[in-house]
Formats: C-alpha cells, sequence, structure tokens
C-alpha cells in the first residue's frame, strides 16, 4: 500500500484549517506555520494532534517551507506527497483516485485534481484558464482512470510521487522563495521527460481569496514572476526568452500604463546570473 504524506504550510489560515487538514485526514500531515499571528500553529496541534507539525520563528515563504515536507517525505520512505494549500480541500474520495492515477500512470510527475472554487459550481478561475472550452459537468464523468495531460497546474493540489522528487530535485528556494516554483518544477518535469496531468474523476476546490490588488503586486506577479519563470525554462534557449520578455516588457508597459515593467526589467537584467546557475543546476 502506498504511502502519502500530506504537506500543508499555513500562514495565518485559521478559517480554513477544519476543512483543508479534515478532507485528508487520517492521512499522514506534515504542517509548517511560517509564523503566523492568528493561533493557527496551536490550532493544528490541538485539533490535529498526530500531525506532524513545524513552528518556524520566521515567514520561509513557499518554496523552503514545502521543502522541509519533501525532505521529510523523502527521509522517511514515502511514496507519494500531497502538495495542499491551506485554502484548499479535497472532496471525499478524491485522493485515492488520484493515487490510483498515479499508480497506473508512473509518467506523471504532477497530478491535480479539477480544482473548484467553494460550492463546486464553477471552476477556481485560473485553473479554468487551462480548460478555456471545457464543461465541468461533463469532466467529472470520464472513463475510468482518464487524466488530461497539461503543460502546467498550479500547487494548490499536487500529488507527486517521490520517484520524480528524487530525479528532479526540491523547489527553488533562491530564485522563486514564494511564486512561480509550481510553474518552474513543470517546466522542469517535461523537460526530464514526465507529464503534467489533471484526473477529471477527483474533485478539490482552492478557496483563494478575491481582493482588489495594487498596480505594483499585479506588475510583480504578472509581468515580474512571469518573466523569471519563462528565463529559467530550460526547454527552451536562454537567448529565446530573454528576447520573448524584451517584448512582454514593453506589451505589460503598455497594458498597465506604467514604468514599472522597465523597473523589473532591470532587476531580471541583473539575475541572469542566477538564472543560468539555476538551468544549469536543474538539467
Amino acid at each position: 500500500m502506498s504511502r502519502i504524506l500530506v504537506i500543508v504550510v499555513t500562514y495565518n489560515g485559521r478559517p480554513w484549517l477544519d476543512r483543508c487538514l479534515g478532507s485528508v485526514a487520517p492521512a499522514d500531515l506534515y504542517v509548517v506555520d511560517n509564523d503566523s499571528t492568528d493561533g493557527s500553529a496551536d490550532y493544528v496541534q490541538a485539533h490535529f494532534p498526530s500531525a506532524r507539525l513545524v513552528r518556524s520563528a520566521e515567514n520561509l515563504g513557499f518554496s523552503k517551507a514545502n521543502n522541509l515536507g519533501l525532505k521529510y517525505a523523502m527521509e522517511r520512505g514515502y511514496d507519494y506527497v500531497y502538495l495542499l494549500n491551506q485554502d484548499a480541500w479535497l472532496a471525499p474520495g478524491a485522493l485515492e483516485t488520484l493515487v490510483e492515477a498515479a499508480e497506473a500512470h508512473p509518467d506523471y510527475a504532477v497530478l491535480s485534481p479539477l480544482q473548484y472554487q467553494d460550492g463546486y459550481q464553477a471552476l477556481d478561475a485560473q485553473f479554468a484558464k487551462l480548460f478555456p472550452s471545457a464543461d465541468p459537468a461533463r469532466m467529472e464523468t470520464p472513463a475510468e482512470g482518464r487524466i488530461v495531460p497539461v503543460k502546467r497546474v498550479m500547487a494548490a493540489h499536487w500529488l507527486v510521487p517521490m520517484a520524480a522528487v528524487k530525479k528532479m530535485g526540491l523547489f527553488s528556494e533562491n530564485l522563486f522563495p514564494m511564486y512561480g516554483q509550481d510553474d518552474d518544477w513543470c517546466q522542469r518535469a517535461r523537460y526530464h521527460g514526465f507529464k503534467i496531468g489533471v484526473v477529471p474523476g477527483a474533485r478539490a476546490v482552492h478557496d483563494r481569496a478575491r481582493r482588489e490588488e495594487p498596480l505594483q503586486k499585479l506588475v510583480f506577479r504578472n509581468y515580474y514572476m512571469g518573466s523569471l519563470v519563462r528565463l529559467a525554462d530550460i526547454n527552451r534557449p536562454l537567448w529565446e526568452r530573454f528576447a520573448y520578455v524584451c517584448l512582454f516588457t514593453l506589451v505589460k508597459a503598455v497594458k498597465y500604463g506604467s514604468f514599472l515593467p522597465f523597473k523589473y526589467f532591470r532587476t531580471l537584467c541583473g539575475q541572469l546570473p542566477d538564472v543560468k546557475a539555476h538551468r544549469r543546476k536543474v538539467r
């Protein structure tokens, strides 16, 4: 029987913890609390005492905190890890369905369920971009074991075989401490001959916060992090990726009516040595 470790990184996530952690019980849980101030760590300890709880004295970010769980899984011989956002949870039977698909298709480095908004009435807005013309209701009743290949999928819900982690390595804590690490890891997976997929027979929720973001944060995430992910893509030559980012800079500057993309472009140019080192390391 396969051993699965569910890794959850918490940061002031108290409103979601019952649904999040409760949806995977009694699976083995590894929770890293990134110095929450809302009592998240105490709540996990009190209500999920079997979970392995790591209380960090600082906010480690996404990559470093999840890497702690990945290392723990490697050291203890787990077969799979399930990366689960604190604001996300699984429908009954979803984890079992994902594991069955993974066992039948070991060439997949990442398998995700269909990721819905709370209530299961509509797909999560970002997730829906993977299937622009799909009908979720029809996708829920596919042929048994069906997997839909995709190039990438956000890491709110990831089932990952440890064999893939051992071959590809951990998340990049240097280049992608908070954003972009899931795109980078999917790129690396494809380079190493693995596939990325969605299992329509499994359902889950990603209850992401819906709020307006200031311009600087939008440009940071959509332009800067998007550009950094493209530069790090080892499936394409660096010169090609850099040329694309130059054009991308102009497009985003016009779209946002701001000089911020040019400011971040200078930052990207200064990071090129780190990008080159990352591309060499993950090959």
